[in-house]
């Protein structure tokens, strides 16, 4: 979607002729390749805004697929995080716990930034983290979930003092 039209041209030339001529050489070489290509524009705006070619559009389009944003995906959340925390607490020895709290909160979170929003948020939680184990307080981000964090640690606060009181 973002590539030049002269470039996409050659482009639908190779794919169509399935033929290259290598920089510095006067001889065409055969090529078998499979593009996969992915974008984040609606496609079909590109097109009616003359961005990209129609033809290599479809050239491109034999097999579409589509991915839904992490948000509407609340039930990968967290097993995604047990990835990531795999991934980056490998120094640690001992991949930490998600605690209960923590867990609401990045199940509430809409994750404009997807997975490597969520990749971040784990890495600054594992900063931040101590025994073990991933807390709410451990949750940063910018917006609505620090919002939440700020009035469930609130209502956790009371819920402690009346306890004890």
């Amino acid at each position: 979607s973002e590539m030049p039209l002269s470039l996409q041209a050659k482009l639908l030339r190779a794919l169509q002729e399935r033929k290259v001529t290598p920089l510095g050489s006067q001889r065409e070489i055969d090529v078998d390749v499979r593009v996969l290509a992915t974008t984040n524009r609606e496609m079909l705006q590109e097109i009616r805004d003359g961005k990209f070619r129609e033809d290599l559009f479809y050239r491109l389009n034999v097999f579409p697929l589509s991915t839904q944003h992490l948000a509407q995906r609340p039930d990968d959340i967290v097993p995604i995080c047990s990835i990531l925390l795999a991934r980056h607490s490998d120094t640690l020895g001992e991949v930490p716990v998600i605690d209960d709290e923590a867990k609401k909160l990045l199940l509430s979170y809409s994750w404009p930034g997807n997975v490597r929003e969520l990749e971040n948020v784990l890495q600054r939680a594992l900063v931040l983290s101590s025994g073990g184990k991933i807390m709410a307080g451990d949750i940063m981000v910018d917006g609505v979930l620090q919002e939440k964090l700020k009035s469930s640690m609130t209502t956790s606060s009371m819920l402690q003092q009346s306890a004890t009181a």
